[in-house]
């Protein structure tokens, strides 16, 4: 088995440089043949290096990094035989959370070696990308395996990625502090969206594609979205004002947003949008353009390392995976975590 390794170095708000090393020693001592570690030096580099593992032979590229980092790799991955393997070294790891993948903070000490180990007895899937063009099919089309957005959330998204140094310095912070100064000044616009060519004229704050069910670090906004399904889970979001973009957020959070009657929500292949006023748009948090764009789902494109830990219900058929969680089987296994931290730094200090 061969593997390439690349590795986002100003993602999230911590040094891997040792657990990278230690991954690199893992691939090694379960019999891989690691070609490279490469470092990403600017945008568009994870899509090169891809590539690269591409032309080589790659069975497997690990990427660390964070959703953005993995979403440039998968335009160079799409449509090939390498997988990908997300190794979460960025701020949200949105999608290393859907995969019940551990996540630096506080319950895990050594998130990319524990991921690792995580996915090398984990399993191969074929997963559906999100595709984003311009409407009149120019310009290179961008991929996305989480989730592709239109409108205020795009906006924060390019807001916390004008100042890199603060969301390395505040991480999640730095999205609530822009998410609050993006709000005030944010305001709804006149939009057609053609969804698999059935026309809905809306008043539009924000649309989301979802890929997975998981949306930001917290938030369910599609808990019925399947990665291999050959749809994407659309939610349009309806208002004009900040007012309605805040009280939207708050029904995200609080799983309500699907009962809402401002909510549009679709399961479809295909959804042109064009707006009034242009608007931003994303892929997994990296901000692309601006509309009118169109979105669609291609469908099992991707090769997706995917470990046995991963919940059931994110694929058509999630036989020998984990089912969903009760609140109280999450809360036992968010204790076992902490139990498991607190004694892993106990050994290390011991060691020390």
């Amino acid at each position: 088995m061969k593997a390439l390794l690349i590795h986002n170095p100003v993602a999230g708000n911590r040094g891997f440089d040792a657990e990278l090393r230690q991954t690199a020693a893992l691939l090694v001592e379960r019999g891989w043949e690691l070609l490279d570690i490469e470092r990403t030096h600017g945008h568009g580099d994870a899509t090169a290096y891809a590539r690269k593992a591409v032309a080589a032979g790659c069975d497997v590229l690990f990427v660390v990094g964070g959703d953005g980092t993995a979403a440039q790799a998968v335009d160079g991955l799409i449509g090939s035989q390498t997988a990908l393997a997300v190794l979460p070294g960025g701020t949200g790891n949105v999608l290393a959370r859907q995969l019940n993948l551990p996540t630096p903070g506080a319950l895990h000490l050594h998130p990319i070696l524990d991921a690792a180990e995580l996915l090398l007895d984990g399993q191969t899937r074929r997963v559906d990308v999100g595709r984003v063009s311009g409407s009149g099919g120019g310009g290179n089309p961008r991929h996305f395996l989480c989730w592709g957005g239109v409108g205020f959330d795009a906006r924060l998204n390019q807001a916390v990625n004008q100042d890199m140094e603060r969301k390395k310095r505040l991480g999640f912070l730095a999205f609530i502090l822009s998410g609050l100064s993006t709000l005030s000044e944010f305001v709804g616009t006149s939009a057609i969206v053609r969804v698999d060519g059935a026309r809905v004229s809306r008043r539009m704050l924000m649309l989301v594609a979802n890929n997975i069910q998981l949306y930001g670090v917290f938030f369910r906004m599609a808990p019925t979205a399947i990665l291999d399904d050959g749809y994407l889970d659309v939610c349009i979001f309806q208002g004009r004002h900040p007012a309605r973009a805040l009280l939207h957020l708050a029904h995200i959070a609080l799983n309500r947003h699907i009962q809402d009657p401002r909510v549009d929500i679709y399961r479809a292949r295909r959804v042109e949008i064009r707006t009034a006023r242009t608007m931003p748009v994303h892929v997994d948090g990296d901000y692309i353009g601006d509309t009118p764009v169109v979105m669609e789902v291609v469908p099992r494109a991707l090769s997706l390392v995917v470990p046995h830990c991963a919940p059931a219900d994110l694929f058509v058929d999630g036989s020998g995976m984990m089912g969903p969680e009760t609140t109280w089987e999450w809360m036992v296994r968010r204790a076992r975590e902490a139990q498991d931290a607190i004694l892993g730094r106990s050994a290390d200090q011991a060691q020390a």
